[in-house]
């Protein structure tokens, strides 16, 4: 079977296997967008999930800011003209975030915040950025470097759609041939869940254009440490069955089809409904070990 074959396969196994709710869905008005987050969280907790959904955005704050400013300034370092500094680069991201922000963006925090808030965010910014161009190969053209491009994929005339949106994308497929690196910039510890995301990724490029990348890659800054696999498809296979089981849980929970599980862990902690779950106390009673 071919690379293309590969991707209309996996497209055909994964509508066969979501056309019950999607044809609910579509009954109902309803539809499920399904991204990297939304699949960690239902598979994470199903009642933290809906929670979360139910309170919204929480708004901004200074971690999630950084993370914006990091990554639109690592959009911007490999395109100027001329070598720049990182806490240059870092401005310029600041300055372009704040004209270009709406509602939506972290547009407003930035122009509001006081002098050493951003300050402190500048210098946490630039540290990551630094450490980026310390530890990453300089970005060439000819790699085609694509940072933060998104990616869709429509499944039942919309009703389901994936979207995918990877910190790096290098190459580009040609023909039936994976030449496709899709890397995941962190900071911090490394989490199992990582490896999901970028199984997730390369399923989403797959169906997208019918070829898969050829390996998909975690770069964790803070140790300049690669965690790489190949894509087989074996690696599809196994983000195909993930997905189509949180694709049947969040359709099942919208359709208020389903009552959300509760799953005890660490996250009980900081969950926006612990004052009011068993969750908390069943974690508290089982521990990391699991046993009582």
């Amino acid at each position: 079977e071919s690379r293309h074959g590969l991707g209309r396969e996996l497209h055909r196994r994964l509508s066969d296997a979501t056309a019950a709710v999607a044809e609910r869905l579509d009954i109902t008005g309803n539809t499920v967008w399904v991204d990297k987050r939304t699949l960690a969280a239902v598979h994470g907790c199903e009642r933290r999930y809906e929670a979360d959904e139910a309170a919204g955005f929480p708004g901004w704050s200074a971690p999630l800011v950084k993370g914006s400013v990091v990554h639109r300034a690592l959009q911007l370092a490999p395109f100027l003209s001329t070598p720049t500094p990182p806490l240059h680069v870092v401005n310029l991201a600041i300055e372009r975030i704040i004209e270009d922000g709406d509602d939506r963006s972290p547009a407003g925090w930035l122009r509001d915040a006081p002098d050493a808030d951003l300050a402190e965010l500048r210098a946490e910014a630039t540290e990551i950025v630094t450490k980026f161009e310390e530890g990453f190969p300089p970005l060439v053209a000819a790699w085609r470097p694509r940072i933060e491009a998104s990616s869709r994929h429509e499944l039942h005339g919309g009703a389901i759609t994936l979207g995918a949106k990877p910190d790096l994308a290098l190459g580009r497929a040609a023909g039936r041939q994976a030449r496709v690196l899709i890397v995941d910039l962190k900071t911090g510890r490394a989490y199992s869940g990582h490896g999901d995301d970028l199984r997730f990724y390369a399923l989403v490029e797959t169906l997208r254009i019918g070829v898969p990348p050829f390996r998909i890659a975690t770069y964790y800054l803070d140790t300049a440490r690669w965690e790489a696999e190949d894509v087989t498809e074996a690696t599809l296979e196994v983000a195909l069955r993930r997905v189509t089981d949180g694709i049947i849980k969040l359709a099942e929970l919208v359709l208020g089809e389903r009552v959300a599980t509760i799953t005890p862990g660490p996250p009980c902690g900081y969950c926006v409904v612990r004052d009011e779950c068993d969750g908390p106390a069943q974690w508290a009673i089982t521990g990391a070990d699991g046993n009582p």
